[in-house]
């Protein structure tokens, strides 16, 4: 015969096992052949990426959540630490990166959130600071953001997974809006 508090004792383990979600990682960034080109063609100077930090409060600087799961960077502690190898990546494939450069490339994470909750459709936002500096003195400084929409499905199986592959895609669109800002492509040069 089980006895009662045996029955309590796996009810309660199942009911923290459920509460508690998943840990998930996002995936690495893969540089945008398009974004790199943009770098190529800018006539810009080496750039050294500097501090990349998250915004006191800011949604998703650390993690995001994916309905019951919760999503880690997989550089860094956090996604400034992402956005700032995201970056990193591109500028490098471009031969743009140089980590003696006079000119400084910064940025502050402000807004860092996927919506894997809906029916049919998910959505990632993305917006950050960037500051570029050259011999100490501020040459740009703007807020970039970013907002992609994609298929997906009610079912968690199907939109988290989803949502995973696309915030790399996310992050790409808003190194895009950057890397497109005439003032942006002026400051390095």
């Amino acid at each position: 015969m089980v006895h009662l508090s045996t029955v309590r004792a796996a009810a309660c383990a199942l009911l923290v096992l459920l509460s508690s979600g998943c840990a998930l990682q996002a995936p690495r960034y893969q540089p945008s052949i398009d974004n790199v080109e943009v770098i190529k063609r800018s006539q810009a100077r080496p750039v050294m990426i500097g501090n990349f930090s998250v915004q006191a409060g800011a949604v998703g600087g650390s993690a995001i959540g994916l309905r019951g799961s919760s999503m880690a960077s997989p550089v860094g502690s956090d996604y400034a630490a992402y956005l700032a190898d995201a970056l990193r990546q591109e500028l490098a494939l471009a031969g743009k990166l140089d980590s003696k450069s006079d000119i400084e490339l910064s940025g502050l994470l402000t807004k860092n959130d996927i919506a894997a909750g809906g029916f049919s459709t998910n959505s990632g936002e993305i917006e950050a600071r960037f500051i570029v500096k050259s011999g100490g003195q501020v040459r740009y400084d703007a807020v970039k953001r970013a907002e992609l929409s994609w298929e997906s499905s009610f079912v968690g199986a199907i939109a988290i997974p989803k949502a995973q592959q696309q915030y790399p895609v996310v992050v790409q669109q808003l190194l895009k809006a950057l890397l497109e800002d005439a003032q942006f492509k002026s400051a390095l040069r």
